[in-house]
């Protein structure tokens, strides 16, 4: 049996994603911005799917940019906001455990004459609006705090900090990758929201920017001037069909799914219990985490063992790969002991799991975790 419990990484598109996006590719192949019929077919499943987008998240579909990701959307969100509002410089709040789409983006704008404010999280993995607030100075001209966590699936106090960044006139940007479709997510919470396919059962290479009215950014990709001159390029109506189409599925079955999501997260966390000396690292999570570990036992080891035995889970996110890192920048801010972060596995479940998966999974995690720990002896 091979058991994919590694959801906050990618997801497999639902099947009537597939379905509707094959139809795109072969039947609705026409260029949106064409004049002709074929384009102007293209178009309309464009809009409606912006406008559907739109209804799920509660903003204007007249407020939503189309991009390649999350990766673009917190670039534009960020960069965007910057260039068209404050191009001289001021002070920027973040977080120590963003994605690197937003460290990076952080550490690019202190090369380029901005303050930065990295918030410390708590060893629970949140940040709190207290240390927001006292963080706030007089030049704060925007805050990107992320709305659930990739690595613990822990919930931020987005709602808390929203209202403190409205009583101080601070512009409020989220990266909710990891939120929507797990979820409900207000847009309204925020300024600016960013969001990307592959994580909610859509393609890959698909994603959004939310950009409330009331905001003025610029665009950071130049060319064709689509999506009202913000994001250039031509329009990806297979990608946000694909988008569309997996938020409806979610959205038909969010309450029924959910439920499911919480018993077979209790089943993990039920067997965990029984493994001596573990750490569930983080709290306030969705249902689809958990971040844990095993004393006396590396989290490679460990996922590496799982692998092996038809189950995929990961140590941190799979972005950070790319940077040569295997410690967990996450983990590490939380000031955690070293066994807690050199020991972490992360588990996220997907709505296509199933009971016996995870039955098959619990009993293969305590199997694998006892063997290592007398291998490690």
């Amino acid at each position: 049996m091979r058991v994919y419990l590694d959801h906050a990484a990618t997801t497999r598109v639902f099947d009537e994603v597939a379905k509707e996006v094959l139809k795109v590719f072969t039947e609705v192949f026409g260029n949106a911005s064409s004049l002709h019929s074929h384009g102007e077919k293209a178009k309309k499943i464009y809009e409606e799917s912006r406008k559907t987008i739109a209804k799920f998240i509660n903003c204007s579909a007249d407020e939503l940019i189309f991009t390649s990701g999350g990766t673009e959307s917190d670039n534009l969100a960020i960069i965007g906001f910057l260039k068209a509002n404050f191009p001289n410089g001021g002070h920027v709040i973040t977080t120590q455990i963003e994605h690197p789409a937003v460290l990076e983006v952080a550490r690019f704008l202190e090369k380029s004459g901005y303050e930065v404010t990295y918030l410390p999280p708590t060893s629970d993995g949140y940040v709190t609006p207290e240390d927001f607030k006292r963080a706030i100075r007089k030049n704060t001209v925007l805050a990107s705090i992320m709305w659930v966590n990739n690595e613990t699936g822990v919930i931020q106090p987005i709602e808390e900090i929203s209202k403190i960044c409205r009583e101080h006139g601070i512009v409020l940007h989220s990266d909710a990758v990891q939120a929507i479709g797990k979820i409900r997510v207000d847009a309204r919470m925020v300024d600016m929201l960013s969001a990307s396919g592959h994580k909610f059962y859509a393609p890959k290479g698909c994603g959004f920017l939310f950009v409330s009215n009331s905001v003025k950014i610029e665009p950071i990709i130049l060319g064709g001037g689509h999506e009202k001159g913000l994001r250039s390029g031509t329009e990806n109506v297979p990608g946000a069909v694909g988008m569309a189409t997996a938020l409806s599925v979610i959205n038909a079955n969010f309450v029924e799914w959910n439920k499911k999501m919480q018993k077979l997260k209790q089943m993990i966390l039920d067997a965990i219990q029984d493994i001596p000396d573990h750490h569930i690292n983080g709290s306030n999570t969705i249902h689809s985490h958990v971040n844990v570990a095993f004393k006396g036992v590396s989290g490679e080891a460990l996922a590496t063992a799982l692998d092996m035995r038809g189950i995929s889970v990961s140590t941190a996110s799979a972005c950070a790969s790319h940077h040569g890192t295997k410690r967990s920048h996450v983990l590490t801010a939380m000031k955690l002991e070293d066994w807690m972060i050199d020991g972490a596995i992360r588990i996220s479940l997907g709505y296509d799991n199933t009971e016996e998966e995870i039955a098959y999974f619990v009993k293969v995690l305590q199997e694998e975790v006892y063997r290592l720990r007398r291998l490690e002896r």
